[in-house]
């Protein structure tokens, strides 16, 4: 019994707090249509909002504690890949030091550690990552139907406008290229940046209406 009140008063605060925060949107946009009743839901989802803002803190120290916990338990058992948990601890411990010690994250300490430490692992990084999209991309350049053909035209008609050496091979080159990222393929992302807002708006109000609860799970 108290797991299901629990789960009605999860519900319940919710989707009082969404519709309010929600509401708070709305009146936003037309102040003078509410008129002393706005002031009252912009100062509630202010204040909502702002709450949410110290759990998120909380949630972000309680994350920070618990990826901690975590290695250190596996460095104290000597499980695999013990050494990669002290060099993340050790990492940790010594940029918390260098931004304490040198007054913050915009300190000249900080700095330093962002250019020659994170910058160049980022780096890094998306240098692996390149090559990774260039072997999946010659293993899509595999000719078997009529869409991976246009597929692998355009593709290649995009990488060749796209170097100065197309230019030199075809002058409407890089008027094609432009054609391409400027009308079809704009067109198929505001069509995919539509579904993922339409999406977006189902799953709100499905949690808003009680349909969907992944609070209480």
């Amino acid at each position: 019994m108290s797991i299901r009140i629990g789960r009605v008063l999860a519900t319940v605060v919710a989707i009082v707090v969404g519709l309010l925060v929600l509401a708070d949107l709305f009146v936003s946009q037309w102040p003078n249509s509410f008129g002393g009743f706005s002031q009252i839901i912009n100062v509630t989802g202010a204040l909502l909002v702002s709450w949410a803002a110290i759990v998120i803190a909380f949630a972000l120290f309680l994350g920070f504690a618990n990826v901690i916990s975590v290695h250190w338990t596996r460095i104290r058992s000597q499980k695999p890949g013990t050494i990669y948990s002290g060099i993340l601890l050790l990492s940790l411990v010594g940029t918390l030091i260098v931004g304490f010690y040198s007054g913050g994250p915009n300190s000249y300490g900080s700095q330093l550690v962002f250019d020659f430490v994170l910058q160049p692992l980022e780096a890094t990084f998306f240098a692996l990552l390149a090559i990774f999209i260039a072997a999946a991309a010659f293993r899509a350049f595999r000719i078997r139907d009529l869409e991976t053909f246009f597929f692998v035209l355009f593709a290649v008609i995009v990488l060749l406008g796209q170097v100065p050496l197309g230019i030199y091979l075809w002058p409407e080159l890089p008027v094609i290229k432009d054609w391409i990222l400027n009308v079809p393929t704009l067109a198929g992302v505001r069509g995919i940046l539509l579904g993922v807002a339409l999406g977006t708006i189902a799953t709100g109000l499905r949690i808003l209406i009680g349909a969907d609860r992944p609070y209480t799970d």
